[in-house]
């Protein structure tokens, strides 16, 4: 009788592995690289703002999170990272600035997306001081020193910092302005949807290349950031709220999903 109820119990585990058999999967790439107005963006070198003055950035970075494929049809969004560090402070050459930021994910199951959805800052159920608790290698556990700000009790969700030429002489000297630029609080945090055609097939690693426009950021409603007026040089107080949303909205026009 055992054996019996043995060997039913074998059939019935080799039918049922049969009946659902394991999903293709694949390798998915998240590359990210930074651009000025269409040219990589390198720290310290010159770039032309709109209204024809020198800027110079030192400083971009930004994080990541809850990102997400979007299924073409029926089936379940598929999990791509819960958080990551978008890091570009060290592209301070052309061949750096051209090399992109690279996060990857196994098992993806292999099919048609539509595209992807991604959050650019933290969500609020990390965005907290316990997240200095997490392991070495967690992204908010690595960036808790740099970017965790108690008096607002909240990361810095981007850090966009540099130079600009305010006296409009085309050096850059003491008498210029430098800008900080630090959106965070819940209240800023963005959830994007970025559309365009994905097909992973099983086996092949896929490339998503995502691409965010730095200049575009500072784009306000066809004009762009006054940096000559000292209100907006930096998003340190309270009051500086409304022009850390806007930065971080501009997110929705400067990346995109090539």
């Amino acid at each position: 009788m055992k054996k019996l109820l043995l060997l039913f119990l074998t059939s019935m585990a080799f039918f049922s592995c049969d009946d659902d058999p394991a999903r293709p999967e694949a390798t998915a790439h998240l590359n990210f690289r930074a651009v000025y107005d269409g040219s990589p963006l390198v720290m310290y070198q010159d770039y032309t703002y709109p209204d024809n003055r020198l800027i110079r950035f030192q400083n971009f970075n930004f994080f990541i999170s809850n990102v997400v494929l979007l299924p073409s049809e029926g089936s379940d969004e598929v999990k791509l990272t819960d958080i990551e560090f978008v890091e570009f402070s060290e592209n301070t050459a052309i061949n750096e600035a051209q090399t992109p930021v690279t996060f990857s994910k196994k098992n993806i199951p292999a099919g048609n997306y539509k595209g992807i959805r991604i959050g650019i800052g933290v969500p609020s159920n990390l965005n907290n001081a316990n997240a200095g608790q997490f392991s070495a290698g967690h992204p908010l556990k690595k960036t808790f020193t740099s970017h965790f700000w108690s008096d607002w009790k909240s990361f810095i969700f981007m850090k966009c910092e540099g130079i600009y030429d305010l006296d409009g002489n085309g050096i850059f000297s003491a008498t210029d302005r430098g800008f900080e630029h630090h959106p965070g609080m819940d209240a800023v945090y963005q959830n994007l949807t970025l559309l365009k055609p994905i097909v992973i097939e099983e086996g092949k690693p896929f490339d998503l290349n995502l691409v965010v426009d730095v200049l575009k950021i500072y784009e306000m409603g066809g004009n762009y950031l006054d940096l000559a007026d000292p209100i907006n040089k930096d998003t340190q107080e309270a009051s500086d709220l409304p022009l850390a949303l806007s930065l971080m909205q501009n997110f929705a026009q400067a990346l995109t999903l090539e």
